[in-house]
């Protein structure tokens, strides 16, 4: 399977019954997202696009506020509208792949306390119950999409709704409700479909320390990596190697690769989750820069692939890209990731498919509408597409890895 992935509030435009929503119109966000892409009312052109790239399956998320603007009250105007969604993927012979919580929540549920709620798992589930009645069809299913980046984002640096500082307790807490949320959601798909695939989208980073002869940037390096890497799959109850318990919790495993962090630290203990990011360490070969200062560096595709297939599960990757206007250093990222992607299939990992991040620029949350990480080109004013040259390499590999193998060339 090889496409593309979007996301509702960073696409759709006029999501106004969720919390970022009314953090953006409230200027407690330095960004508002207003109509963004309106793909709520072009989706069917964006998945001509995709088609006309040689994609066969697409990643798009439903908007939860949409589907229930107020507690208990259901919009069953908005499911039709997905179920729409669908039916157009379909009919262009993409693959849904359906994400049901991608960052954004219904403001009612942020303002009653979010994912800190005891009974957070239980709400969602019940929208998820209600999707699912709608939406047909789809096999391939994205609980939740990087939980710790969510609580990270939320919690601990303070940049996302609900925009805590340092808030640890209140972090795990927000995890292990995530956890929960994605158990529940996973029984009720597997109740309406058995035969669906469902699993939940993982940031997979590379931390290492910023200077390796440093004990404490060593201590730091590992203290991230447990955080970030693993405490998820902990509180989900998943083990490396230990495939036939784990299968009980997860089908596959969604994998979103960017870059590697380097991390410092001037302390020891918990406290030493609060170090800080460093970009030049003392390592050698790095690799240049996005325009969000996220280092390209390809081979970590292959590490994470190598990581993550430890838990004896298939491995999907769901997102994967850069944020650049030159196109030219979009198309060797490209080159070299799926480079890297096609030697992974050969060595044998147990890979679905690839989804590059993302099909069209799109609001990049707190960055706002500046990244530019689309394979096709959005001018927010006439709201016009132009595909990129870059896109054709992901068309080529596309074409290639459907008929079973890869040239030299790609």
């Amino acid at each position: 399977m090889w496409g593309a992935a979007t996301a509702a509030h960073q696409v759709e435009g006029g999501n106004h019954w969720n919390d970022w929503w009314e953090y953006e119109q409230a200027g407690r966000l330095p960004y508002a997202s207003g109509d963004c892409c309106k793909h709520f009312e072009l989706f069917d052109q964006d998945f001509d696009l995709a088609r006309s790239l040689g994609h066969n399956c697409h990643r798009f998320s439903i908007e939860w506020s949409r589907v229930e603007p107020r507690a208990g009250q259901w919009n069953d105007a908005a499911l039709r509208h997905y179920g729409e969604v669908i039916r157009s993927l379909q009919q262009h012979g993409l693959e849904p792949v359906v994400t049901l919580h991608h960052f954004t929540n219904p403001a009612w549920f942020t303002r009653n306390g979010g994912w800190q709620q005891s009974d957070a798992a239980r709400q969602f589930s019940r929208f998820v119950e209600r999707s699912i009645e709608h939406l047909p069809g789809v096999r391939y299913w994205i609980t939740i999409n990087e939980p710790t980046v969510l609580a990270v984002q939320g919690y601990i640096n303070g940049e996302w709704p609900p925009l805590y500082r340092r808030s640890w307790w209140k972090a795990v807490r927000v995890l292990r409700n995530l956890a929960a949320a994605h158990l529940a959601a996973r029984a009720a798909i597997k109740k309406a479909n058995p035969g669906a695939l469902v699993g939940f989208a993982h940031n997979a980073q590379i931390t290492l320390p910023c200077n390796p002869r440093k004990v404490r940037d060593r201590f730091a390096a590992h203290l991230w990596d447990q955080w970030r890497n693993r405490l998820f799959f902990r509180l989900l109850g998943c083990r490396l190697g230990e495939a036939a318990a784990n299968a009980r919790r997860l089908d596959f495993i969604g994998i979103n690769y960017y870059t590697r962090s380097f991390v410092t630290t001037d302390t020891f203990g918990p406290s030493a989750l609060l170090g800080r990011t460093c970009k030049r360490a003392h390592h050698p070969e790095q690799g240049p820069y996005s325009m969000v200062g996220w280092e390209v560096f390809p081979r970590g595709l292959g590490s994470v692939l190598d990581r993550f297939s430890e838990y004896g599960l298939p491995l999907f990757v769901t997102e994967n890209g850069i944020a650049t206007e030159d196109d030219d250093l979009r198309r060797v990222f490209l080159e070299q990731h799926l480079q890297v992607l096609g030697e992974s299939i050969e060595s044998g990992a147990p890979i679905l498919g690839y989804m590059h991040w993302s099909l069209i620029d799109n609001y990049e949350w707190s960055l706002g509408t500046r990244p530019r990480f689309g394979l096709a080109a959005v001018d927010y004013a006439t709201q016009q597409r132009t595909p990129r040259e870059s896109a054709r390499v992901l068309q080529r590999y596309a074409t290639a890895g459907r008929s079973g193998g890869y040239s030299d060339d790609h």
